[in-house]
């Protein structure tokens, strides 16, 4: 039986308890915390919905970047997730994202394309999904700034919904990640309408994978030296004057499962390229140097498809390549195209492959055919110890003076 004094102790602790609990609330409350737009999710993720903190959804009119901004800069040190939701949410100026641990997801990237109709509504534009819609004067829909002597940000991540530009004429960039970075992730994001999807500058052991980079001047730029780039079973589709896929400098880099088709001038670029592997990727072009690869120690396997136009014409090139440029051209050392189906509706005079300059380059067990040339393979009379296994014959390969070993 409680006493009168165990009674009034038990009084005395729930009233302290109480009085505890509101001045926390209030202080809280006067510090601006902000309550009912943030939750912790069972992976521990602090998450920000920007419309409880006054973004607007489908409003032409309106920036929501500021709004989002803030959400970014005000994260604790461990960072959090910006979710955005189903609906267009305009902005007039670039997201910023200048520190590490920051997630912006949105439920689903919706209907991709301006050309493929909406099949339950047949609309021909983008719609559903979570879409960041830049405004005219937007030029960066997302970016991490370029700061001299800042610390690289690490471990931003991008996922599930689209972003859309003005016009691939207008130089509004969908990603742009400047500032060095690591672990960066770009994860099932849509790109339309712009000049460029993802710019990575410095990028380490950076992911994009299962993105649709398409309706675009240039699809995915990799700018400055990278290393462990992983781009993985993505869809790229860019314009005659663009490059679909370029990386400046990569070291071991996997560029893997993506289709890539036309019309970019350049499906896949890899200049200063070293130690990296070309695999698994369906590469389709109406041009010479489709594949450009220029570095040491490189492995291409994959199918290449030359086409030509609905009139069965063959293209020219916008950028004055001629036909000896090469399909696939290669200039290094030690180089491997091997288990490749080549499949080509160029001239019958143009080159398939060119080995272009180095030593120790190897085609090996690659299927080349299509309309039949006598220039499967080149190879500049400058190289050394290259071979061709069992990819063209002696009638098909031009070695010139080179010292060139064919086996059919």
């Amino acid at each position: 039986m409680e006493t009168n004094i165990s009674i009034e102790k038990s009084y005395s602790k729930e009233r302290r308890n109480i009085v505890v609990g509101l001045s926390v609330f209030f202080l809280t409350f006067l510090s601006g915390f902000p309550f009912k737009a943030t939750k912790v999710s069972a992976a521990n993720e602090t998450i920000y919905y920007p419309v409880d903190y006054g973004a607007q959804l489908n409003n032409p009119n309106f920036d929501n970047a500021p709004i989002i901004n803030n959400l970014i800069n005000n994260m604790p040190p461990s960072g959090g997730v910006i979710e955005l939701p189903a609906g267009e949410m305009w902005i007039h100026s670039p997201i910023k994202i200048n520190r590490s641990y920051v997630t912006i997801r949105g439920v689903n990237a919706g209907t991709r394309s301006n050309i493929d109709p909406e099949e339950q509504t047949g609309l021909t534009h983008p719609g559903g999904g979570s879409k960041l819609v830049l405004g005219n004067n937007c030029q960066t829909a997302i970016v991490s700034e370029r700061r001299v002597g800042a610390p690289r940000v690490s471990s931003i991540q991008l996922e599930s919904f689209l972003i859309q530009g003005r016009g691939t004429d207008k130089g509004q960039i969908a990603v742009n990640i400047d500032q060095d970075n690591d672990a960066v992730r770009i994860i099932g994001v849509s790109t339309i309408n712009v000049d460029t999807g993802l710019r990575l500058n410095g990028a380490d052991a950076c992911t994009v994978r299962g993105c649709w980079i398409s309706e675009v001047r240039n699809g995915l730029l990799s700018v400055g030296a990278s290393q462990q780039l992983l781009v993985a079973n993505n869809y790229f589709g860019t314009q005659p004057l663009g490059k679909s896929v370029f990386l400046e400098n990569p070291n071991w880099a996997n560029i893997v499962g993506n289709n890539i088709y036309p019309d970019g001038h350049v499906c896949l670029e890899a200049i200063g390229a070293n130690d990296c592997t070309f695999t698994g990727n369906n590469i389709q072009s109406y041009y010479t140097g489709a594949v450009i690869i220029k570095g040491n120690g490189n492995l291409f396997s994959g199918k290449v498809q030359a086409l030509r136009d609905g009139a069965g014409n063959w293209k020219s090139d916008p950028i004055g390549r001629d036909g000896f440029y090469g399909l696939i051209h290669v200039n290094g050392n030690d180089n491997h195209i091997t288990a490749s189906t080549i499949n080509s509706a160029q001239p019958e005079n143009n080159t398939r492959i060119l080995i272009m300059g180095g030593n120790g380059n190897w085609v090996t067990n690659t299927k080349i055919y299509g309309i039949s040339s006598n220039r499967k393979v080149v190879v500049n009379g400058s190289c050394v110890d290259t071979r061709i296994v069992h990819s063209a014959s002696s009638l098909e390969v031009d070695k010139a003076s080179s010292n060139t070993t064919i086996v059919w």
